[in-house]
């Protein structure tokens, strides 16, 4: 089996570190392991995405017409 999502790679190493058991991931102790903080599908050194009003506005009206279009097709 290949893994070519990063994401996904993170998280079979981590199920197969911790024997398979999810919530010994969630659990696990290796703070200095390298990809600890990533264990979760989350980049901790990603700033978080702000966005104007004007973004935000524009953002849901393509969201809504994407719906809109999936709803008729």
């Amino acid at each position: 089996m290949e893994i070519t999502n990063p994401v996904k790679a993170i998280r079979a190493k981590c199920l197969d570190c911790c024997c398979g058991n999810s919530n010994e991931v969630k659990l696990c102790p290796a703070g200095d392991c390298p990809i600890h903080a990533f264990r979760f599908g989350k980049n901790p050194y990603r700033a978080k995405r702000e966005m104007t009003e004007e973004q935000r506005a524009a953002a849901a009206e393509r969201f809504r017409l994407a719906r809109e279009k999936s709803r008729s097709a």
